[in-house]
């Protein structure tokens, strides 16, 4: 999650149950996460534990798939006037209800077409918009993390977050379950349909989940200190502030091919775009100072809902001056046509810290990941002022992999765990999306949705007996 949080200590194999609060002591942001991490992963666990992988109650089962014919003329014209149905080739109704996917709780108001889905845009590009033949429709859910600059609406049309008698301060951040109804070219039958689905889920995993690239992160004692400060002497983290590092996965695959970028801020350094002409880009504001804000040489990155939503990856692009009068930004080449423009999706410009000073070697396409061998190899790839990294050989890298590193003044190193004062290597933190089966569809080749009443893929929660 991209926030400005001093640090993430939730870790599920602590079996903490809970946090509590002393008097006189300083209250952190990390104390109250930690105390909601705990309280999720409870619940999440309990319901994946009770129900299985995914089910949903008999008396409020969602996401039932039901073609568009299937209903009243009465219900289609609702749907209709609510901006709910489509009439596009290949298109069906997701049925309103509950259902849970590995303990998260998916909920669905009303009737709304596939192709409408506000949590899965540019779903008109999927196979079945020109392909006929059976698809299996299966859910895709996922955690989105929001700051009130992508939950407000320039129509006001969503009450914003943001407590208007503080004079404009953000306070907290919010976490959005996500789901997606997906569809996928599929051999699968009715009668072996669970069994075959297993098989495409554990492809689709592969695919899909965390990679399995694994990061070493350490703090290094300089050779030799260009300036007396007041550090502790053998301080090896030379940052004049605590920080929380990211580390993430810029363009997915192996070594050779993957990317990397980074940012001392946890990627919370945001300014939303109020308008684009070529590579100039107009921004609300340019940050609080110049800590926080924009300088040529800075790379960024052009992102909205619909970016966030379909996990895009793009070229990264690089500051080449900035009018602090007209708070426009001139970057080097001019973003992409299809993010940034729609003002109702949040367009926003993202900084990441690395420079092209810097060994990692920035490029548009973000830095290359190298990997090594912390035990033969003593090269590591150094961000700033003593923090480095290693990416460890072997490793498959998905785009959105994240990992977290707080910095911290006062012990000049960083927070990592270790053995015998050597790193351990880490897999990513996330972003995790968990998958479950819920129909199987024929689409003739004029486009006509047949949704079998019983294919066997959701499962029924009874209620328990009284």
């Amino acid at each position: 999650m991209k926030g400005d949080f001093s640090r993430d200590t939730f870790n599920p194999a602590n079996h903490f149950s809970r946090v509590l609060t002393q008097q006189g002591r300083v209250q952190l942001d990390a104390d109250n996460n930690e105390q909601a991490a705990i309280l999720l992963h409870y619940m999440q666990a309990l319901a994946a534990d009770l129900i299985g992988p995914h089910g949903g109650p008999q008396d409020n089962l969602g996401f039932e798939i039901v073609a568009p014919e299937a209903l009243n003329e009465d219900e289609r014209k609702r749907l209709q006037e609510a901006n709910r149905l489509s009439s596009a080739k290949g298109d069906f109704l997701i049925g309103a209800g509950h259902y849970y996917v590995n303990g998260l709780l998916c909920e669905n108001e009303d009737y709304v077409s596939y192709m409408k889905q506000a949590g899965f845009p540019f779903a008109e590009e999927t196979p079945q918009r020109d392909q006929a033949g059976d698809f299996l429709v299966y859910l895709d859910v996922w955690e989105r993390h929001l700051t009130y600059l992508e939950l407000e609406d320039p129509d006001g049309s969503v009450i914003s977050p943001r407590e208007v008698a503080l004079g404009g301060p953000d306070t907290a951040t919010r976490a959005k379950i996500v789901w997606q109804v997906k569809t996928s070219p599929t051999e699968i039958s009715a009668t072996n349909a669970r069994a075959s689905y297993r098989d495409f889920l554990k492809a689709l995993g592969d695919q899909k989940r965390p990679g399995t690239g694994l990061l070493k992160a350490r703090a290094i004692e300089p050779a030799a200190a260009a300036e007396p400060c007041n550090m502790p002497p053998d301080s090896r983290y030379r940052g004049a502030e605590n920080q929380l590092y990211r580390v993430e996965i810029h363009q997915g695959g192996t070594a050779g091919a993957a990317t990397f970028k980074w940012s001392r801020e946890n990627g919370s350094v945001i300014f939303p775009i109020r308008q684009i002409n070529g590579a100039g880009v107009t921004l609300e504001g340019l940050g609080r100072d110049t800590r926080l804000g924009l300088q040529p040489g800075d790379w960024v990155e052009i992102v909205d809902d619909d970016y966030s939503l379909q996990n895009r990856v793009l070229p990264l692009l690089q500051v080449d001056a900035v009018d602090f009068d007209e708070t426009v930004v001139t970057l080097t080449a001019a973003p992409d046509a299809s993010v940034g423009r729609d003002l109702t999706k949040h367009p926003l410009v993202r900084r990441w810290d690395q420079r092209a000073d810097d060994a990692s070697e920035p490029t548009s396409a973000g830095a290359p990941i190298v990997e090594r061998d912390g035990e033969r190899d003593p090269n590591w790839i150094e961000l700033e002022d003593g923090i480095q990294i290693q990416f460890q050989p072997g490793g498959t890298y998905r785009s959105g992999d994240y990992w977290l590193i707080p910095a911290r003044t006062a012990t000049g190193d960083v927070e990592w765990p270790g053995r015998a004062g050597a790193p351990i290597a880490l897999g990513p933190r996330g972003i995790v999306h968990h998958y479950a089966p819920l129909w199987i569809i024929s689409i003739s080749s004029t486009g006509a949705v047949t949704a079998a009443i019983n294919n066997g893929l959701r499962r029924k929660i009874a209620p328990f007996a009284t």
